[in-house]
C-alpha cells in the first residue's frame, strides 16, 4: 500500500463520519423546531351573558353598545412558564343607540369583524400558587392577548330616517384590542371581568348616496374607547370539542 493510500483512507472515513454527524445535527428545511412541536391545549371562554353583557363605550358619543354573548376559542402552547396563546374571537352584531351632535337620535347596527386570530402569551401558574387565589382555582394564567378587529356600521338611522352608509362601511384599519387578565384554566371557575381601552380608526367605504366616511370618523373615531366583558371558562383540554 502506498503512503498516499495509507493516509487517504483514514481521512476519507473521517470526512464521511463528520458529514453524517452534521446531517443529523442540522435540521432540514422541513424540520419542526422543538418549541413549535409543543402540545396545543384547547380552551373555550364565553364572553358576557344576559345579566352582564359585553359592552363597548364609544368615548366621543358617550354611549355604550351592549353585545350578545360571544366566544373566544383557542389553544395554549403548554402548561409551563410563558407559552404562546392563540384564539378566535366571535361576537354577534348589536344594535346601538347614540345621540349625535348632542341632539340627533341615531341608531345603527355595529359588527365586530376579526382580522385574523388573536395572539399573545400566557404565563401559567399551577398548584397552590398565590396568584391563582383571585380565580378560586389551582391552575390559572396571566394572559396578554391582542385581537385586531374591524368595526362595521350598517342600518343607520337618524331620527328614524335611513342614513345610507352603503354595504361596506367600516374602519379603514383594524382596531387593536389588548386584553390583559388573570384567568382560570380549570373547571369549575368563576367569571373574570376584563377591561381594555382602544382607539377606533377612521372609517372608509361609507358610501351610499354620498360618502359619509368623514362624518362617521368625526363622530366615532378616536382614543379612549373601552371594551368590558366577563370571561367565563367554558371548557379546557379534553373537555373542548374538536
Amino acid at each position: 500500500m502506498s503512503l498516499l493510500t495509507r493516509f487517504s483512507l483514514p481521512l476519507v472515513l473521517v470526512l464521511i463520519a463528520f458529514s453524517l454527524g452534521a446531517a443529523e445535527a442540522a435540521p432540514g428545511e422541513n424540520a419542526v423546531p422543538a418549541q413549535a412541536a409543543a402540545t396545543q391545549i384547547p380552551f373555550g371562554f364565553t364572553l358576557g351573558d344576559a345579566q352582564q353583557p359585553t359592552t363597548s363605550h364609544v368615548a366621543k358619543l358617550g354611549s355604550d353598545i351592549a353585545f350578545p354573548p360571544g366566544t373566544f376559542d383557542g389553544a395554549l402552547g403548554g402548561l409551563t412558564n410563558t407559552v404562546p396563546i392563540t384564539g378566535k374571537l366571535s361576537i354577534p352584531p348589536a344594535d346601538g343607540y347614540f345621540v349625535a351632535f348632542r341632539f340627533m337620535a341615531t341608531t345603527g347596527r355595529v359588527e365586530i369583524i376579526p382580522d385574523g386570530d388573536a395572539t399573545g402569551t400566557a404565563t401559567v401558574h399551577t398548584g397552590k400558587d398565590k396568584d391563582c387565589k383571585a380565580t378560586q382555582t389551582n391552575i390559572c394564567a396571566d394572559t396578554d392577548v391582542t385581537a385586531k378587529v374591524f368595526i362595521k356600521l350598517s342600518d343607520a338611522k337618524v331620527d328614524g330616517k335611513t342614513l345610507d352608509v352603503g354595504p361596506d362601511c367600516r374602519t379603514a384599519q383594524p382596531a387593536a384590542v389588548t386584553i390583559k387578565a388573570l384567568v382560570p384554566i380549570s373547571l369549575p371557575a368563576p367569571p373574570v371581568k376584563v377591561t381594555s381601552t382602544f382607539t377606533a380608526p377612521p372609517f372608509a367605504g361609507c358610501t351610499g348616496h354620498e360618502d359619509l366616511s368623514r362624518l362617521l370618523t368625526g363622530l366615532v373615531s378616536g382614543p379612549g374607547n373601552t371594551f368590558v366583558s366577563n370571561l367565563t371558562l367554558r371548557c379546557f383540554s379534553t373537555g373542548c370539542k374538536a
